[in-house]
């Protein structure tokens, strides 16, 4: 089924702007920390975030970040936003979570094509009948192919404590069964879980990059400015595009003064794009 974007500030550093500007001061003042902290007030702590942001000292905004948990995500996205190499992330593992019944995102040009959309998501949902037909046939395979798999098997077994001659006098109860699955899942359910996992890892090749994910990512604020200035441009892929704007929303949030460093490009010099610029630059941020 389709997929929604969610985006939600779960995490951010406290107090981020008197950090930014108590680090910013401390580079330019003989003054100690303790003096520098409590000479601040919101008038001087906006008027030298400005000045930072603006001369581009950006050393100084590393010392704050931000956490993102992102839900609703291709992975066709993922694969661009860990480009983003000075950034923390932790995603949702094929490897280890059974796709059930995946989610999927369809591009907007697609899905304002009926025709085209009827197609995609047909494709989607033949994609996770093959995923669960080659899980179901590895795990077969895993009990009963033992010139490529015995060793495999009787490995788990033992460490699981199952009395192999049992095991495989069960098998040949259910082996010619429909429910031979179903009821290995029921009585070994360990062994089951094991296996399982064993052919998800291979069955998941088989998924499009369409595939919904879901992943946190914790950047701090000089790589979240980069960041958005190349993803907030209206030259970047749609998806992402709608990622980079939702986060300077959810930053916002939280402190309107450090958003206001956020976005495309365009907004803050002279486009970069050269003959590739998209003659449609947003409005400039005043600071």
């Amino acid at each position: 089924m389709e997929t929604k974007l969610k985006v939600k500030l779960i995490s951010h550093t406290i107090n981020p702007e008197l950090v930014v500007a108590t680090a910013g001061k401390l580079c330019y003042s003989p003054s100690n920390i303790d003096d520098l902290m409590e000479k601040q007030t919101d008038e001087s702590i906006e008027k030298f975030v400005n000045m930072i942001t603006s001369i581009g000292h950006g050393s100084v905004l590393e010392h704050i970040s931000f956490t993102f948990a992102v839900e609703g995500v291709s992975r066709s996205l993922t694969h661009q936003l860990v480009r983003h190499r000075i950034a923390s992330y932790s995603q949702q593992s094929q490897r280890y979570v059974k796709e059930t019944q995946f989610e999927y995102v369809i591009p907007k040009d697609i899905k304002n094509n009926i025709f085209l959309k009827r197609l995609y998501q047909k494709q989607m949902e033949d994609t996770q009948m093959l995923y669960d037909e080659i899980v179901d046939n590895l795990i077969s395979d895993y009990v009963y192919d033992s010139v490529n798999y015995g060793k495999y098997l009787e490995r788990q077994i033992r460490k699981l404590k199952i009395e192999p001659k049992m095991f495989y006098l069960w098998c040949d109860q259910w082996f010619m069964s429909d429910d031979f699955i179903k009821q290995l899942k029921s009585d070994y359910k360990k062994l089951y879980s094991v296996l399982e996992k064993k052919a998800i890892e291979n069955a998941r090749y088989i998924f499009p990059n369409a595939c919904e994910t879901k992943i946190i990512c914790t950047m701090n604020l000089r790589s979240l400015i980069n960041f958005c200035h190349h993803r907030c441009c209206r030259r970047s892929q749609e998806e992402i595009n709608e990622l980079a704007w939702l986060m300077v929303a959810e930053v916002e949030k939280v402190s309107p003064l450090l958003a206001n460093s956020l976005g495309a490009n365009c907004q803050f010099k002279p486009c970069p794009e050269g003959s590739m610029c998209c003659m449609m630059p947003y409005e400039k941020k005043n600071k």
